[in-house]
């Protein structure tokens, strides 16, 4: 069983500043669930891309560059553990 306890405590004001927090934070979590629960990993990366794409697929319109920007930043997270 994964025992670990997190408390998160975001600063910054700008997206740019809590994605400098945000996505570290998100490759360190897949690397700990890879090290720990394998196949957890990958169900937690396809869980995010599932939101992601929730919030940008079809019928939602064309996302905006921020969004698409942002979405390609929390893939590479993902991807980079």
């Amino acid at each position: 069983m994964l025992q670990h306890r997190c408390d998160i405590h975001l600063h910054g004001k700008s997206v740019a500043e809590l994605a400098d927090q945000v996505l570290p934070a998100l490759t360190t979590a897949m690397n700990l669930l890879r090290d720990q629960h394998p196949g957890e990993a990958d169900n937690f990366r396809d869980t995010v891309l599932i939101a992601i794409e929730a919030t940008t697929g079809p019928g939602k319109g064309e996302p905006g560059p921020a969004v698409a920007a942002m979405a390609r930043k929390i893939t590479a997270a993902l991807d980079a553990a």
